[in-house]
């Protein structure tokens, strides 16, 4: 059986760590290469590290801090932020990242997915899947004006060669008020490759319902580690008590 996967999730400015609440009004909480070298001290499963500004100010992801961050980790990293080009997964992977993450790029140009993983493989490609719910449906958020559907959106990035999804739903994200359940089983549903679930995990109930009412196998999370006591070793142990496979 796989074993669960707790992975924090760094987001930068570019400059310091922050940590918004419904993807807005981001707060600085700390410092990048810092956070890595305690996560990495705690022996977490993998790590993420995004530039959540780079798309949006039309900029490249600072490689240098990224590769600190990378060389405090002795677990897979994934990157994301300001991917437009092979040559940028190409930079990541060569300061020693395990996959990228791609967003923008896989919303206004899906094939490039397809040529990333054609290139690369599909292990080291990875979507980040934004959610937000309407009156109606699940929809893809972007400030781009485009109007995706969840669904439409997941099957077409697993017919261009992703190797992974990160689903955040951006109504939880930050609130700490537990995980959209009815999200995760949807894509679950359709999706044939690997869920990170993201948004909403606030205390040790959160995690437990989640993997006891879902079949996920990984989780990534932040406003826990930063705003609470609970560490990922924590969830592991919570997770220990009804029988989840975990590492510790």
């Amino acid at each position: 059986m796989l074993k669960i996967r707790i992975i924090p999730i760094l987001t930068t400015n570019g400059f310091a760590l922050v940590k918004t609440k419904q993807f807005a009004n981001p707060r600085m909480v700390g410092n990048a290469v810092q956070a890595a070298r305690i996560f990495n001290s705690r022996g977490v499963d993998e790590l993420v590290y995004i530039d959540i500004f780079a798309s949006k100010q039309d900029r490249k992801i600072n490689l240098k801090t990224a590769k600190d961050v990378i060389g405090e980790c002795f677990m897979p990293v994934g990157v994301g932020g300001g991917i437009k080009e092979i040559e940028d997964i190409n930079n990541l992977l060569q300061i020693g990242a395990d996959k990228v993450i791609l967003k923008k790029q896989a919303i206004v140009n899906p094939d490039f997915i397809e040529r990333a993983a054609n290139f690369f493989g599909s292990q080291c490609i990875s979507v980040s899947v934004e959610v937000v719910r309407n009156e109606y449906e699940y929809m893809i958020y972007n400030d781009l004006g485009i109007q995706i559907r969840l669904i439409d959106f997941v099957k077409k990035i697993q017919d261009m060669g992703a190797g992974e999804i990160l689903l955040n739903s951006v109504d939880r994200d930050g609130m700490m008020n537990g995980f959209d359940i009815n999200l995760v089983n949807i894509v679950q549903k359709i999706s044939n490759i690997p869920i990170v679930v993201i948004g909403g995990g606030g205390d040790l109930e959160h995690y437990k319902v989640l993997f006891n009412e879902t079949d996920c196998q990984a989780v990534g999370s932040s406003s826990i580690f930063h705003f609470t006591q609970y560490t990922p070793l924590d969830i592991k142990n919570e997770l220990l008590k009804f029988g989840k496979p975990v590492r510790i």
